[in-house]
């Protein structure tokens, strides 16, 4: 008989996981019987989360004590395997049981991200009034909230382009002559035309007609997302290691985003690769700040608490004074809420969501984060098509178009 959702929502760590990721996680478990006097830990289940459905187990300790878990009770809720309950040696069968199995990497992802987030505090600072160096990050808190620090603004080139698709009256020949005052912009956007990703079956080899062939939204939005890299630049060579590293990871978000865009309904490729690109443009100026800031410059963890806590609020802004839509803005609130819920079909948010994910898969970094397939974003890309495996075949076949977009928004 299948698991469903409601036989798993009280477990730990499931407990107050949204439906999709529940039902997800259901339809991987399966149920397991085992005979009186087994020792779990010594089985062929034993390397999977176990959690004990009826009878009982009794687990004995490394200081020889033993400690009974009953079917029903609120013990049962933990699972009795993968991970073991501190100190257990042995989990030995009382009676015949049955056991409830799920897959152990589903359950190690959400105890090294959901669980410990739902213990931590929402920002993540703890700070002491006594202490100097957590006077001087309390400042510089209180002054990027307050708006002290210089927002960085909209290239020039980005800014009329802009302005031109607005205006009824433009035609591709106004927004050619605005690109070709910047002869390598308007290459870009000719080798862009001519991409697969754009490509028609004649090669362009003039701006005009690459503005004709991506229309007037597109050649808007790919101009921003080639000029947003002068952004990722700084004086500080120490923090400009950091800069650089950002750009990567946006760059790469962006080129994954636009794959999954490719592949859902609703959702457009162009628009992608720049909601992918400015999802964490709130930290230009986070960095940029804390070049002025030795005490934080030296306290990496510091720093990284900082921005997590402050990115999403200072990109809205950003993105605000830019006169970018609320959609935009919402991505940036919400581009690493890895849970994040709602009913309604894919949006942008979930796309950056999943490419971010997915961009981490393989790195350390994933080590702190669920894998994609239990955030309720990657059930809802490609009309909720998608699983584990397919979506990392795609991700891998589509390697040579993400290299290619990268290349693109590198300038090469």
């Amino acid at each position: 008989m299948p698991i469903t959702a409601s036989e798993i929502s009280q477990l730990l760590p499931l407990r107050g996981l949204p439906e999709p990721v529940l039902d997800y996680i259901a339809q991987q478990a399966w149920s397991e019987q085992a005979s009186q006097g087994l020792d779990l830990y010594a089985s062929d289940i034993a390397p999977e989360s176990l959690y004990l459905t009826e009878g009982s187990v009794s687990l004995v300790l490394e200081d020889g004590s033993t400690r009974s878990v009953n079917a029903g009770s609120p013990e049962a809720l933990i699972p009795l395997a993968a991970p073991r309950p501190t100190g257990a040696i042995q989990a030995l069968c009382n009676s015949p049981v049955e056991l409830l199995c799920i897959p152990q990497d589903l359950i190690a992802s959400i105890y090294t991200c959901w669980w410990e987030t739902q213990q931590s505090s929402n920002t993540g600072i703890e700070l002491k009034e006594d202490n100097l160096e957590d006077q001087i990050y309390m400042s510089f808190y209180q002054q990027i909230q307050s708006g002290d620090y210089e927002l960085p603004s909209m290239p020039d080139i980005a800014v009329k382009i802009g302005k031109a698709v607005e205006n009824p009256n433009s035609s591709s020949d106004d927004l050619a002559r605005i690109i070709t005052a910047d002869p390598p912009l308007a290459a870009r956007l000719i080798r862009t035309a001519n991409s697969p990703a754009f490509g028609g079956e004649k090669t362009i080899t003039d701006c005009r007609d690459a503005v004709t062939r991506l229309g007037y939204g597109n050649t808007r939005n790919l101009v921003t997302s080639f000029v947003l890299k002068n952004l990722f630049q700084t004086d500080s060579e120490l923090v400009q290691k950091r800069m650089k590293q950002l750009w990567l990871h946006s760059r790469r978000v962006a080129a994954i985003s636009h794959v999954l865009a490719c592949m859902s309904p609703g959702l457009i490729s162009d628009r992608a690769i720049l909601t992918g690109l400015i999802h964490d443009i709130g930290v230009i100026p986070i960095l940029i700040a804390a070049s002025e800031q030795p005490t934080l410059l030296n306290d990496p963890q510091k720093l990284d608490s900082l921005v997590n806590a402050l990115k999403g609020e200072v990109g809205a802004l950003i993105l605000r004074s830019w006169g970018f839509p609320q959609s935009d803005i919402d991505t940036v609130l919400s581009c690493d809420e890895w849970f994040r819920h709602n009913d309604q079909p894919a949006d942008y948010t979930d796309l950056v969501i999943v490419a971010q994910l997915f961009s981490y898969v393989g790195t350390p970094e994933m080590r702190n984060l669920p894998s994609p397939d239990l955030s309720p974003a990657f059930h809802k890309i490609a009309g909720g098509k998608l699983n584990p495996l397919t979506s990392i075949a795609i991700i891998n076949e589509a390697e040579k178009e993400i290299n290619a977009i990268e290349e693109l928004l590198e300038g090469h």
